[in-house]
């Protein structure tokens, strides 16, 4: 049969075929819409973070426990967004400086039975882009020098052209001289590319402005409280080379006053025949009391609550009264008051006072057996330095009077300990918290570092029972894994040396004590370490480590409640040794668990599950232990 050309008498037949061949290709390849992505490869990825790159994908399987937790479903796939994240892939690259790199495959494998697709693709990479050379250009260009070596902390010949590189290097430029009276200064970024060797030129223009000063300062919203405190605050002063930077640690420094709900620095229009800038300081005054209730309840301290009451602009000069009651089973009876005075010798430091009345009952978990009670009143000085927002240091003196009572074991024939005593002591230390967010961190560091000196230095007119000489160091980091999965880290160590005695006498309550909830979990309260009998008596040394994994259990979830449901898996090691800087590595102690956390405004809820686990000892009764309490264990 010969054959025939296929006719159209009409064309609105073949605009009719051409529009059903179009749906049935679009409903081809959109059939596997909507299914769930089982996995998602990208293979050939070596230069670059597959991490990072997969971040600014849309689409993305679902993790891997949902092989395990089968209720739980995968993302559902979308050829449209498949289609730009290809592109995507692409542009990540060329912002990476690899601007020849290409989609070498890319492969759609389905399964319509279960209704679930796998997908592959393969990157070519190729050659990156490097840097040959840089340049910095502009007419009367301050700081010539600093501009330089700035462009050179960031960039060197040969490093790879990344987009995050030279936005950093254009913004470091602006803020430095941002920073040194140039506050309208513009940064330009130019790129001269060659293809043939994959190499780039690229050229900072600047343009500086003109220099300016710190003019008046205005200050806004302050009713109760004078605005002189606020200005006292400031950094800067009228007439000082402008500075973008104060402006950040002058809101600072007003927020610290823990005066104010808001606060707000902004630099105001210069006049045009001006070189001031003005500079206005919103406030909004918090209320001038506060009284706060609190209970709770944990496995150690039982049954608790707290009062706190809050003055703020105590006797005017923008002083802070707190008062303080707090009960509970370990803590029969806490009182004390802190007054905060700003402004103390300079802006940064501040004067605390702090008069207080404390009642102590030192107990072992669950037999709730007492090691001692003590009931001390006393006050202490201290002045606080604030150097940056993440660190300060601190100077104090204390001076107590404490009534030491033992509990079942007799502490006072073996370690003669007197009942009543006084403390005079000095206190020194530093701390740095990047942590954050503040209750339940997921990225920073923390380390602290304190000493406690009591002897002739410390006495003046007081004649104290005991000289020592304490030490404690801390040190944590937290690492976001994933999202909603932190890894912590904590190690602490403690040194408690005996001065001027031979029989080396050291105070109960001074005394190393290990074991609990936020120390050696799968130990009871104070249980690690020296005893006498079945009654722990504390230790000289004291070293503490943990390593706890936490994240979410249904990070997905639609639900707010259910979402903030969490686990921890941890292991927690330590010990006490009897004399100062003795650390046993064969004596150390360790302990494997798991834990619950529910979060909540004020921290997590946590239940943690704990087995002990000797390496080097036999194995006692008791080797699980359990508690429950608020906030993560570090």
């Amino acid at each position: 049969m010969p054959l025939q050309k296929l006719k159209f008498k009409t064309p609105t037949r073949f605009l009719a075929l051409l529009v059903c061949a179009l749906l049935l290709w679009a409903g081809f390849g959109r059939a596997q819409d909507n299914y769930e992505i089982t996995a998602f490869k990208i293979d050939g990825v070596r230069s670059v973070s597959k991490d990072a790159l997969r971040e600014g994908l849309a689409t993305h399987s679902g993790p891997w426990s949902n092989r395990i937790l089968w209720w739980r479903h995968d993302p559902l796939f979308s050829t449209e967004e498949f289609e730009r994240d290809r592109r995507r892939i692409i542009e990540f690259y060329q912002r990476e400086g690899f601007f020849h790199a290409q989609i070498a495959a890319h492969q759609i494998i389905l399964n319509d039975k279960k209704q679930q697709v796998r997908l592959q693709v393969t990157v070519a990479e190729n050659q990156p882009t490097r840097l040959s050379d840089f340049q910095l250009a502009g007419t009367d260009l301050p700081r010539v020098d600093e501009l330089f070596k700035i462009i050179q902390s960031h960039l060197q010949p040969g490093d790879r052209l990344r987009a995050a590189k030279l936005r950093d290097t254009q913004l470091a430029l602006a803020t430095d001289l941002a920073n040194h009276g140039y506050p309208l200064v513009n940064v330009e970024t130019r790129i001269q590319r060659h293809d043939s060797n994959k190499t780039a030129m690229v050229r900072f223009r600047i343009k500086p402005g003109p220099a300016y000063v710190f003019g008046r300062v205005e200050v806004d919203g302050a009713k109760r409280i004078s605005p002189r405190v606020v200005s006292e605050q400031l950094p800067f002063s009228r007439g000082q080379v402008f500075d973008q930077s104060q402006l950040i640690e002058g809101q600072q420094r007003v927020y610290r006053l823990e005066l104010f709900q808001s606060v707000n620095l902004r630099a105001q229009a210069a006049d045009s025949n001006s070189s001031e800038i003005p500079i206005e300081v919103r406030v909004r005054e918090a209320s001038a009391r506060t009284l706060k209730f609190g209970i709770g309840y944990g496995t150690e301290d039982q049954l608790r609550g707290s009062m706190n009451f809050r003055r703020r602009n105590f006797l005017g000069g923008a002083r802070r009264l707190d008062v303080e009651v707090k009960y509970s089973d370990l803590e029969p009876g806490r009182v004390q008051a802190r007054i905060f005075q700003p402004h103390f010798v300079e802006a940064r430091t501040r004067l605390i006072v702090n008069p207080f009345y404390l009642r102590e009952d030192k107990k072992v978990f669950k037999s709730r057996e007492i090691i001692y009670k003590r009931r001390s009143y006393g006050g202490e000085l201290t002045a606080q330095r604030q150097f940056n927002f993440y660190t300060n240091a601190f100077l104090s003196y204390r001076l107590e009077d404490a009534k030491v009572v033992p509990g079942q074991a007799p502490l006072d024939s073996l370690m003669r300990i007197p009942n009543s005593y006084r403390k005079a002591s000095w206190g020194l230390g530093m701390l740095y918290n990047s942590g954050h967010p503040l209750f339940a961190p997921t990225r920073g560091h923390y380390w602290a570092l304190q000493f406690d000196y009591s002897g002739r230095l410390s006495e003046f007119i007081f004649n104290t029972e005991f000289h020592y000489l304490k030490t404690v160091v801390e040190v944590r980091r937290y690492r976001e894994l994933a999202p909603q999965a932190v890894l912590a880290f904590r190690l602490k160590l403690g040194s408690l040396e005996v001065l001027d005695d031979p029989e080396n006498i050291a105070p109960l309550e001074e005394r190393f004590y290990a074991g609990g909830s936020s120390s050696v979990r799968g130990w009871r309260q104070s249980d690690l370490g020296p005893h006498v009998g079945s009654t722990p008596i504390g230790g000289q040394s004291l070293l503490e480590g943990s390593v706890e994994a936490r994240f979410k259990i249904f990070p997905e979830s639609s639900s707010s409640l259910v979402r903030s449901l969490g686990a921890a898996l941890f292991l927690d090691f330590g010990n006490v040794w009897p004399t100062a800087l003795t650390y046993k590595i064969e004596k150390i102690r360790s302990a494997l668990g798991a834990g619950l956390r529910y979060e909540t405004p004020i921290g997590p809820i946590r239940f943690d599950l704990a087995r002990k686990n000797y390496l080097n000892a036999a194995i006692e009764d008791g080797r699980w232990e359990y508690y429950l309490s608020v906030g993560q264990a570090f």
